[in-house]
């Protein structure tokens, strides 16, 4: 009898091992992590130097502006001299493919990866990430972790309305998501073409019903559609719009203290925040111990304060900035990564059809 369990629980494995190759792969290395993770702070980070030395090396793919990643690389290789990082900066999409296609190959290359949260379905069920449960969670502000431990949330990103302060008064400048229905806006405002995670926040808060009926009212104000937060910023500072309405905030306060006549506002009743990024840990990671140790650089107060001073809106509970350029105590909505995961495509159609105005989308 137990000859005949025995057996059959090979069987299971082998065909586990065979059908869904990444699974074994990621449990080893999963439990190598979860293992290390239940040491005291010390030993634990002993034990992850010790095995990142013998490695020496870690892989990042960044969806991140290269000189901003560099600021990171730079510090982190400072700080652990015996590593090297082979980065590999890209747009999120991009990087996202990437990783699949690597993934289906069974060619695995990567040990971290940081693109928006909504990714985190298809990254999961293609047995790309894996949990990574880091002492450094504790660190972080409720909303930008999961209960699994496959989400570390590093930094997310506001979106504001930014205006021209030589067409638009301050006072005059639309405050609210309701105010973009106002039809003295018709024309003068600009929208990303991508922008999926602002329509997300706003049918997360007003409901789908109400969310979808103020969308197709905006939708109706003949926006202005280019691609790039950055560009959309630099065209409203040059004149070409009145206002941007999903403006990145670091981007506001870039250009507003390189002196661009541009001035921006906080929505009111929420702030839509762009899916957050996080740091996603491979399934089958060339060098674990040097990505735990990057990841846990990235969730530090080291890291985040780097991130910080780029104008990022961080995850770690223990900055907070001061003045006008905070986020402080308004009501923020990040989109649901578990809600919107699962229906990506629905809400890229929604988006092109109700603010693009997109027949057939």
């Amino acid at each position: 009898m137990r000859i005949a369990i025995q057996r059959r629980c090979s069987t299971i494995f082998l065909v586990l091992s065979l059908s869904c190759p990444g699974l074994v792969w990621a449990q080893t290395e999963e439990k190598l992590l979860e293992e290390i993770n239940q040491l005291s702070d010390a030993e634990r980070q002993a034990r992850l130097v010790s095995g990142a030395k013998k490695e020496g090396a870690v892989t990042w793919y960044v969806a991140m502006n290269r000189a901003y990643a560099q600021d990171l690389i730079n510090a982190f290789e400072a700080q652990y001299p015996f590593l090297k990082v082979n980065a590999l900066t890209g747009g999120g999409g991009s990087l996202l493919n990437k990783v699949l296609t690597e993934y289906r190959a069974r060619s695995y290359l990567y040990d971290v990866f940081n693109t928006r949260s909504m990714t985190i379905n298809t990254l999961k069920k293609a047995g790309t990430i894996m949990r990574y449960k880091t002492p450094y969670r504790t660190q972080l502000r409720e909303t930008f972790y999961d209960k699994e431990g496959f989400l570390n949330g590093i930094f997310a990103t506001p979106l504001v309305f930014i205006y021209n302060t030589k067409m638009v008064n301050r006072r005059d400048a639309p405050s609210s998501i309701e105010d973009l229905a106002n039809s003295k806006w018709s024309g003068k405002m600009a929208v990303d073409d991508e922008s999926f995670d602002w329509l997300a926040a706003v049918l997360d808060y007003y409901g789908e019903a109400k969310g979808i009926e103020l969308a197709t009212k905006i939708g109706q104000q003949s926006l202005q559609v280019r691609r790039g937060p950055t560009l959309i910023t630099q065209l409203v500072a040059a004149g070409e719009f009145h206002v941007e309405i999903d403006g990145h905030h670091q981007e506001a306060i870039a250009k507003k203290k390189a002196g661009a006549p541009i001035d921006y506002h906080f929505p009111q009743p929420f702030v839509p925040v762009k899916s957050l990024v996080p740091i996603y840990m491979a399934a089958r990671p060339p060098h674990p111990h040097a990505a735990a140790l990057l990841a846990d650089f990235l969730m530090s107060k080291k890291g985040q304060d780097i991130m910080y001073g780029h104008g990022r809106w961080m995850g770690h509970k223990g900055i907070s900035g001061k003045g006008p350029d905070d986020v402080g105590d308004r009501k923020v909505v990040i989109p649901s990564p578990e809600k919107w995961g699962d229906r990506y495509q629905e809400l890229i159609g929604l988006y092109n059809k109700l603010l693009l105005r997109k027949s057939g989308s």
